[in-house]
């Protein structure tokens, strides 16, 4: 399997760069490389390469134009009672007729665990990372549908019933959908309960937050976002592996502790983050997280820990926005 990776990623690598397409080779292949051993069993794997060639001819077919998928995602909640509920994870299927109860279409571990739908339109996710426990989900759903409106994929969802048990067809829309056009596998979940998650206590962390004030000269400044990694040695200047919109666009720091900015929504409360040096600190969520800057190809960038559901409620660890020094 290695083998064969280290095959396409130099086909495409040779072929897609200097065609100069709309998405970076590296950020294609980043989504690639984090998807591609969720969806795959052992024994499809030789189909592997195949895929990357096809996938390559239409590329040259349609000149390069390797544009991302962005799905509609702008609808009202529409309410479906047969949805509310847990619902946990038993195959991943290629096709909802794949699926036989008792028998498992994927050899793989189950990437997502459970989904929790609420009456209010939002929702809970647990995924085998972590701890594995219920955490906010950044998509909501309505009927028919779960929306991610960072990542702009609208994922179907069914709901049979078979042999007295009702299971959920859920579209998995991944980087194989986003980038490389692929059809969406499907999850098959089989429902736990229909209770409402709504009020559904969630077990928390938090960090110490009772730091006292230390200057650092480096930080104060306007900083934008340009990037989100899994690890800071993953940035690399002048390119990008996330897809999606990003959530935090901005930071204006000041040189007292206090941090303004902006996420794609709406503008940071001026007394919601706070600095000392080496850490920023959210009060409210009760997380420190680590920063560091570093000078690379003459900018200067800000790596700050994004302590977000997931490492609050699930145990998992952080990513890193990455944002260039602008003022």
């Amino acid at each position: 399997m290695a083998s064969f990776d280290s095959e396409i990623k130099t086909v495409f690598k040779s072929n897609l760069d200097d065609a100069s397409p709309a998405i970076k080779f590296s950020s294609v292949w980043e989504q690639h490389r984090k998807t591609a051993g969720k969806r795959f069993s052992f024994k499809k794997m030789v189909f592997i390469p195949i895929g990357a060639l096809v996938s390559l001819v239409v590329l040259l077919t349609v000149g390069f134009s390797f544009a991302a998928i962005k799905d509609k995602t702008d609808y009202p909640f529409i309410n479906d009672p047969s949805a509310i509920g847990l619902w946990e994870s038993v195959d991943l299927v290629d096709q909802p007729g794949q699926f036989v109860p008792g028998k498992h279409f994927s050899e793989d571990p189950l990437f997502l665990k459970q989904l929790a739908f609420m009456k209010d339109g939002n929702m809970l996710i647990a995924i085998n990372k972590g701890n594995g426990k219920l955490s906010p989900a950044s998509c909501t759903w309505t009927k028919g549908m779960v929306l991610d409106k960072q990542d702009k994929t609208n994922s179907k969802y069914e709901i049979k019933e078979i042999d007295g048990t009702a299971y959920m067809f859920f579209e998995w829309k991944c980087g194989d959908y986003t980038y490389f056009h692929m059809e969406p596998p499907y999850f098959v979940l089989k429902q736990v309960n229909n209770e409402d998650y709504s009020k559904y206590k969630l077990e928390a962390r938090s960090d110490k937050i009772d730091y006292p004030f230390v200057n650092d000269p480096q930080l104060p400044g306007v900083w934008e976002s340009v990037d989100f990694v899994p690890a800071i040695d993953e940035f690399k200047p002048g390119t990008r592996i996330s897809r999606g919109e990003l959530f935090l666009t901005r930071f204006d720091i000041a040189g007292n502790g206090k941090i303004g900015g902006m996420t794609s929504e709406k503008a940071i409360p001026n007394d919601l983050l706070t600095w000392t040096k080496g850490l920023i600190i959210d009060r409210k969520g009760k997380v420190a997280s680590k920063y560091e800057i570093k000078e690379m190809a003459g900018d200067t960038y800000l790596f700050y820990e994004w302590k977000s559901g997931g490492y609050i409620y699930s145990g998992m660890q952080p990513d890193y926005y990455v944002l260039k020094k602008v003022k």
